[in-house]
This record gives C-alpha cells, structure tokens and sequence, in this order.
C-alpha cells in the first residue's frame, strides 16, 4: 500500500501546484488534488497489471495467426500457450477487485492491440520466456518469475512502454519503485489483492491531516521559521524549501506518533529529491534549530513508546 513517504510528496506537490496556480488558501481544491493523485497512483497500478493479462491472452491471438498462413511450418502450428495457464494470471482474473478497479479506471481503453503484440513480442524474444514455455512442469515459482519479469522487465524497462505511462500518468516517475514493491504482495496473493485499498484508512486520514494542518498552523510555523532565516531572504527561500520546512514541523508539532528522528530524515530527502540542490543541507539546518528551540521549551510531545524507543 502506499507508504508514509509518498503521502508527503503528494501533500507537498498539492501545496506548491495551489500555491502556482495563485490558489493558496483554497483548501477544498488542495484536498481535491491530492484525493486525485491517489487516484492516479491506484489507477497506473491497475492498468499497468491489466497490460500484464493482456499480453499473456495476446498468446492466443498470435499462435491463431501463426497457424492461418498460407504454408504454416511445424513451429507455426505448435506455438506454446504455455502462458495462458500461468497461475498468476489465472488468479488475478479471479480477483473481482482487479475487475472493478479496471472498470472504474477504465483501464481496458488504455491499450490497443498493436501496443499489446509489441509488448508480446518482446516478451517472446525474451531468454526467460523461452526457458519458461520449454519447462516440462508448471510450477508457482516459475509462474510468478515469468510475470514478474514480464512486468519489470518487459513492461518498465522498456523505453517506448514507459514514455507512454508516463504521458498519461504525471505521477509516474514517483510512483514507479512503489509499484515494484507492491508487485511483490500482488505475485503473493494475486487472487486476494486488494486494488480498490492502495491506500489505507490510516494513511489517508494522515495524509489529509497533514494538509489540514498545513493550513491551519501556517502562520504559527512560519513565526518559527523567519528567525532561523537570517542572512536568507524569505522572498528568495525557493517555495518548496518553505513547504518542506512547514510540514516538517506541522509533524513535529502536531503528530506525537511521528518520532522526530522520521520526520526530520523524511524532509531533507524530500528537500534532496525534489528542490535545489542547496536545498538537503538547508532544510537540515533550519529543521535541527527549530528543533532545539521547541524541546528548549518543552513544546514538542511524542507518544511514550516513542520516547522509549529513542533512548
């Protein structure tokens, strides 16, 4: 499912396009947005597992083909359809939650035939597809590092396949390591995977809190940051720094579930990966001083696990 990390550069992408498009206070389009980019990573999720089903059914349609010609050699009319009966394709075609979630993202309208059969081909041209249709046995282990290569190999990692993707999802490129890790849980348990929950309650809950609160305590915040900002000009702090700064100590604030230790590592790699390249060492600083200053006054208060758990 989606984890904490994701949740923040999502809030923080919502906060810095608002604050573009000169809509910074407008906080029903914020939560809008940001239901929408989960939509978005669930959606690229599904189709990207539908093109999986897709490819192992166009099978069919190329050994018809091979066995149509004019003067069919033996290759053409022994073409294995080995891939038809793989057991995860055959389980995630059980899970009713795949089906829906394909319908509802209209996933079955993303890709054309002629898209499908390029995939197909490379994915017969493929060492671990020939190896796969000449095992004697079918195996679980064999079924899942077939569709598992498929998608990593022959779906991600093919340029053609990803510049598409990634035109009609935005959130590709952040999303894609996410999608791998849950690849995992879906070659596990493909029958029961729950496409309809890639994000939980919980985390849902967390991810509109925080964006809530970003609002909410966004004077009191940037009342602590100003002062650190010495010999910076606050007008020429890059934005998504400011926005950074100000979830980073909304958490440290507001969520005493968050150890502080989390929060701080979580902001200066978000600093890292998505502002300037200043920007890790900025943040570090500026997130550590006001850290200082909130424990100095006895202003920081986290759950008694958590305090356990740091000493």
């Amino acid at each position: 499912m989606i984890i904490r990390r994701n949740i923040r550069i999502n809030v923080l992408l919502t906060i810095y396009e608002q604050i573009q498009q000169n809509d910074a206070i407008n906080r029903s389009a914020a939560q809008n947005s940001l239901n929408d980019k989960f939509s978005q990573t669930s959606s690229l999720f599904t189709s990207l597992w539908h093109l999986v089903v897709l490819t192992a059914d166009y099978v069919l349609i190329h050994a018809n083909q091979k066995a149509s010609k004019h003067r069919p050699t033996e290759a053409d009319l022994n073409v294995s359809t080995k891939i038809i009966s793989n057991s995860i394709i055959q389980e995630l075609k059980k899970n009713i939650r795949f089906e829906e979630s394909v319908k509802l993202h209209k996933s079955h309208l993303m890709f054309d035939t002629y898209f499908v059969r390029e995939i197909f081909m490379k994915l017969v041209e493929s060492e671990f597809y020939k190896k796969y249709i000449t095992e004697n046995e079918n195996s679980v282990e064999s079924d899942r590092e077939l569709i598992e290569n498929l998608l990593n190999e022959i779906i991600l990692k093919n340029e053609v396949t990803s510049s598409f993707i990634a035109e009609k999802y935005i959130n590709y490129e952040m999303d894609v390591d996410m999608v791998q890790t849950w690849t995992e849980k879906v070659l596990k348990n493909p029958k029961n995977f729950a496409f309809n929950r890639i994000i939980s309650t919980e985390k849902l809950e967390f991810s509109h809190d925080l964006l809530d609160t970003y609002y909410d305590k966004k004077e009191v915040v940037f009342e602590l940051i100003e002062p650190k900002l010495i010999g910076w000009d606050a007008e020429r702090v890059a934005i998504l720094d400011l926005i950074i700064l100000h979830l980073g100590i909304c958490e440290m604030l507001y969520f005493p579930s968050i150890p502080l230790r989390v929060t701080i590592n979580e902001y200066i790699d978000l600093a890292k990966g998505y502002s300037t390249p200043q920007s890790g060492q900025f943040v570090n600083g500026l997130l550590d001083n006001v850290k200082k200053d909130l424990e100095a006054q006895n202003k920081i208060h986290k759950n008694d696990f958590i305090k356990k758990e740091r000493k």
